[in-house]
């Protein structure tokens, strides 16, 4: 498996092969200008590739897989996902609010018992 590289800071393109960047023989280094990508974005991305080989040789016993993915594709799903995960965390946000509220309740409750 081949993977095609394009620099964000020289533009310049290069390929990687994968089995290399699993086996560390590679690293993710622009051979143009040297940018280099932060080693722990490289080994999630390794491990990634890891098993997503390992999940290719499994689906392969019934089904030949070819596949493609462009940054520009995972930026917007990334989007979409980052909108769908804010719009949980306000729901979530709501939910600590009304569990705050209830508690008051159930002070002021309390408060008036010891008033009696």
């Amino acid at each position: 498996m081949t993977i095609d590289l394009t620099c964000q800071k020289c533009e310049g393109t290069f390929e990687l092969a994968a089995q290399d960047l699993i086996e560390g023989t590679e690293k993710l280094v622009c051979p143009h200008c040297g940018q280099k990508s932060p080693t722990n974005i490289q080994e999630d991305f390794v491990a990634a590739l890891t098993e997503m080989r390992t999940q290719v040789a499994a689906l392969a016993k019934r089904f030949a897989v070819s596949l493609s993915l462009e940054t520009e594709e995972l930026e917007d799903e990334l989007d979409d996902d980052e909108e769908t995960d804010e719009d949980e965390e306000a729901d979530d946000e709501l939910d600590f609010d009304e569990d705050e509220d209830e508690e008051s309740d159930d002070e002021d409750y309390d408060e008036d018992e010891d008033e009696r």
